[in-house]
């Protein structure tokens, strides 16, 4: 279980996560459910259970819970290895009677900003997602900007950072802004102190590390059956 302040990158490093795992082939089951309300974790739980159970569309409560029922495990079966993502859990109450099962072989993998203790307990782990360190912060501007032949004076680059609250995602967005327009990180800065200029202006046309449009897959290696699809957009952190 993720948990940190909104803007450290809990959605990337689960997406990440979920990503690196399928690619290797360690999972026959990825599920990723933006769960900021019990509503749309239903839907989506209910969605996989219509693409991997067969369950009725027409009862989604009914086909949430017959896909919970399909993960857990069963004596004689061929082991089923999954990744359920649950992103942007707001409210631990929400979960209530929705916890994926307890599986040797399969994971559930929480983002959220809550500490609550209703999220711990039955083998969960909570790990702390904070920010970037002054010096982390400053390394990971000046290699992206690297990266593309760009240098800067490293003054600058240090203030930036401490602008920027050594905040993961608005490090990686300015990166890329600055990437994208060529401006210098004193221009940048002059953008930010600007308070008639919104952020959206100093944001990139298009967001790093799969920010913004990202569309992440629930998705089957189900040995009996054709892979199935069920698409999901996931919450940017």
């Amino acid at each position: 279980m993720l948990t940190g302040m909104g803007g450290v990158g809990k959605t990337q490093l689960a997406a990440d996560y979920a990503r690196t795992a399928w690619a290797a082939g360690d999972l026959d089951v990825l599920v990723w459910i933006t769960a900021s309300a019990r509503s749309p974790l239903v839907t989506g739980y209910a969605q996989a259970g219509i693409e991997l159970c067969r369950a009725d569309p027409d009862y989604p409560k009914q086909a949430a819970q017959e896909f919970l029922a399909w993960l857990t495990p069963k004596a004689g079966a061929e082991p089923c290895r999954w990744l359920i993502v649950l992103d942007d859990v707001a409210d631990p109450d929400d979960l209530r009677g929705l916890w994926p099962p307890a599986s040797e072989h399969g994971h559930t993998l929480v983002t959220t900003r809550r500490r609550d203790a209703a999220l711990t307990g039955e083998g969960r782990r909570l790990i702390e997602v904070g920010l970037f360190t002054d010096a982390k912060a400053v390394s990971y501007l000046t290699k992206s900007l690297a990266t593309q032949g760009r240098s800067e004076p490293s003054d600058q680059i240090t203030v930036l950072a401490a602008d920027l609250g050594q905040l993961p995602l608005a490090l990686s967005q300015a990166a890329a802004y600055l990437i994208d327009s060529g401006e210098d990180v004193a221009t940048y800065r002059d953008l930010l102190a600007n308070r008639a200029i919104t952020l959206t202006d100093a944001a990139p046309d298009r967001l790093p590390d799969d920010q913004g449009g990202r569309r992440v897959s629930a998705r089957s290696r189900d040995r009996d059956q054709a892979a199935a699809t069920a698409t999901i957009d996931p919450v940017d952190e």
